[in-house]
């Protein structure tokens, strides 16, 4: 970690003590992080304290929470789901707001996308949205299963064995837990995602919330999911989008700087005056 601005502590949330770090801002805003899934997030994991550092210096108060079955914190994942992750962030807002915060802000890694746009659907959260960052999202649900259990598959035909997407999901209806880069994935878990509701949430339609998607990529212009997925969400939302020529942090055998990521979000921090 090496950062003196960020705090370590062990809190009770919803089903037990969840791993947070939190930094103190000067500006009384507060910006929740939610991170990507399995290995992509200890990939990241340096990229995100840097940008602590940057936001702590601009003012907010930044909180990074390790999910229940994750990282540090209490639990296993096979027992943890959706539903529960959502209610600790629930939880942690609420916990702001008694702090005495006006608005929160979040920024959305991968599958964080994924979860933020589920939790903001479903729940009414005790503090209104001033703006939203997004690195590198996921926005349909069946794309990240695809890649993650890609991950198995690719470990399989290793070994000289077969494997689908299809067997590894009736592995799971039939009650197994599939191990896929050393994260045990069980039914219950599988099925909470399937549940989520991942349309544009309401704060993000009609420029209620400042929304900004920073992608990465090697090509001069969006891929075509991207401007598919690009042209969706501006049917709705006022979406500030910028395309990054810088390595892909979340999957690199080194761990990767991201320079200009960094710096653009910070400063949009600073021009959206979160």
């Amino acid at each position: 970690m090496n950062n003196p601005l960020l705090t370590a502590e062990f809190r009770q949330m919803a089903r037990g003590f969840n791993f947070l770090l939190s930094s103190k801002g000067e500006a009384n805003k507060a910006l929740i992080i939610l991170p990507p899934f399995a290995d992509e997030m200890n990939k990241s994991r340096h990229i995100i304290c840097k940008f602590i550092g940057l936001a702590t210096r601009r003012g907010y108060s930044c909180y990074l929470m390790d999910h229940f079955g994750t990282g540090d914190s209490e639990g296993d994942l096979n027992d943890a789901d959706l539903a529960l992750w959502q209610a600790d962030l629930v939880l942690l807002i609420e916990q702001l707001a008694a702090a005495g915060y006006k608005q929160v802000s979040f920024l959305a890694i991968r599958f964080g996308a994924l979860q933020l746009f589920d939790l903001l659907n479903k729940n009414s959260i005790a503090l209104p949205v001033e703006q939203v960052l997004l690195w590198q999202p996921f926005f349909e649900l069946k794309k990240f299963w695809q890649q993650f259990f890609r991950i198995k598959i690719a470990e399989q035909m290793a070994l000289g064995e077969k494997l689908s997407q299809q067997q590894l999901e009736q592995q799971l209806a039939e009650g197994d837990v599939v191990e896929i880069a050393g994260y045990p994935i069980c039914q219950s878990f599988y099925s909470s995602t399937q549940a989520g509701d991942f349309q544009v949430p309401g704060c993000l339609t009609g420029g209620a919330a400042k929304l900004s998607w920073l992608e990465i990529s090697q090509m001069a212009a969006p891929g075509a999911n991207v401007q598919k997925q690009l042209n969706q969400l501006q049917q709705t939302s006022q979406v500030n989008f910028q395309l990054l020529g810088e390595a892909p942090f979340w999957n690199t055998t080194e761990l990767a700087d991201a320079e200009d990521l960094l710096r653009i979000s910070a400063g949009l921090l600073e021009q959206n005056h979160v």
